[in-house]
C-alpha cells in the first residue's frame, strides 16, 4: 500500500514579487515654500519698472516722477491629504515571511498618497487649459518619426515662446521614460551633438539637456493603476507622452521667475506616517499617513507644453 505524504508549499522568505512605483519628480519640479497657515498669498510685481521713460535732466530741472513697481497677489490654499489602513491581530498572526503585515500596510499607504500626488501635478503641467503656450503634435511630427519630425526647432519655438512670456528661457525639461527612450536616440538630437546618428547606448541625460538647452531634464518614470478596482490590472504612465519646458528655479527667493510653487505646510514632511494602537478590533493596530501641500501654478508663461510628442 503506497504511503501518502503531506506537503506544504512553502513560502520564498527571501524575495517577494510587487511593483512599487520610483522615479517620482513631483518634489523635485516646483520650489518649495514652507508655510505655517493654510492659506495666504504669493506677491507678484508687474512689468512698469521695464518700462523706456524719459529720464533726462539737468540744471534745475526737476526729476520727473514715475511709478516703478505695480504689486499684485495670488493665493495659495493648501490641502491636507490623508489615509488610513489597520493591522489586525489576525494579521500578525497569520501574515508570514516575506509579507510583513505592518511594513506591506506602511507601504501601500505612502505609495498610494505619492502616486496621487504625482498624478495631480502631471495633470496640471500637462493640461492644455492650464499651461496654454502648447502645441500639439500628431502623425508624422511626432518624434518618435525620426525620419520626418523636427524636435530641434519644436524646442527652438519653446524656449523663444517662453522667454517672450516671461523674461527667461527654461531651465528644466520634463518627461516621461517613455518619451525620453524616443529621444535619446533621434538621429537630429545626436547629429545636433555630433554623433553622426550612431551613439551606442542613445544620449545620457546630461547630453539630452544640452541639446534641448536646459539645466536639468526630468524623467518621471512612476506608473499608476489605471483599471477600477476589480477589472484587470492596468499600469499607465502618469506623465504621459508629452514634453514640458519651463523656469522652475532650484529655491524660492524674491525677485524671481517661476512657473510656481510647492506650497508645504512647516514642521510637516511629506507623507507622515502615524501608527497607534487600537482596541476595535482588539490588539489592532491603526496606521495612518498624511500629506499636506499645494502646487501652486502662479506664471503658466513661464512653462511651454509639447503635447503628445511620441505616438
Amino acid at each position: 500500500m503506497a504511503q501518502l505524504k503531506a506537503i506544504i508549499d512553502k513560502l520564498l522568505t527571501n524575495a517577494s514579487q510587487a511593483y512599487i512605483p520610483t522615479g517620482f519628480i513631483s518634489e523635485q519640479i516646483l520650489p518649495e515654500i514652507s508655510v505655517v497657515q493654510k492659506t495666504g498669498k504669493l506677491g507678484t510685481y508687474g512689468t512698469d519698472h521695464l518700462r523706456i521713460e524719459a529720464a533726462v535732466t539737468g540744471g534745475r530741472g526737476k526729476y520727473r516722477r514715475v511709478e516703478t513697481m505695480t504689486r499684485s497677489t495670488s493665493s495659495y490654499s493648501v490641502d491636507s491629504y490623508g489615509l488610513e489602513g489597520m493591522v489586525t491581530e489576525d494579521d500578525y498572526a497569520n501574515v508570514e515571511a516575506p509579507f510583513d503585515a505592518e511594513a506591506d500596510e506602511t507601504m501601500g499607504l505612502t505609495t498610494l498618497l505619492w502616486v496621487r500626488k504625482e498624478k495631480s501635478l502631471a495633470d496640471v503641467l500637462t493640461s492644455t487649459s492650464i499651461i496654454t503656450q502648447t502645441t500639439t503634435l500628431s502623425g508624422t511630427s511626432q518624434f518618435s518619426d525620426y525620419l520626418n519630425s523636427d524636435p530641434l526647432a519644436k524646442f527652438s519655438t519653446a524656449r523663444t515662446t517662453i522667454k517672450s512670456g516671461c523674461g527667461l528661457p527654461p531651465n528644466t525639461a520634463i518627461m516621461s521614460w517613455e518619451v525620453w527612450q524616443q529621444l535619446r536616440y533621434h538621429p537630429q538630437i545626436l547629429d545636433s551633438l555630433g554623433f553622426k546618428q550612431n551613439r551606442p547606448g542613445g544620449l545620457a541625460l546630461p547630453e539630452l539637456a544640452s541639446a534641448l538647452e536646459v539645466e536639468r531634464v526630468l524623467i518621471g518614470m512612476a506608473m499608476y493603476e489605471s483599471a477600477d478596482e476589480g477589472q484587470t490590472s492596468s499600469l499607465a504612465n502618469i506623465w504621459g507622452k508629452h514634453i514640458v519646458l519651463a523656469v522652475c528655479p532650484p529655491s524660492a527667493q524674491k525677485y524671481q521667475v517661476s512657473l510656481g510653487y510647492r506650497v508645504q505646510l512647516s514642521g510637516r514632511p511629506a507623507r507622515r506616517v502615524y501608527k497607534s494602537s487600537n482596541t476595535n478590533p482588539p490588539n489592532s493596530t491603526l496606521i495612518t499617513c498624511d500629506d499636506s501641500y499645494d502646487m501652486m501654478i502662479s506664471k503658466a508663461a513661464a512653462a511651454y507644453l509639447i503635447y503628445n510628442a511620441v505616438a
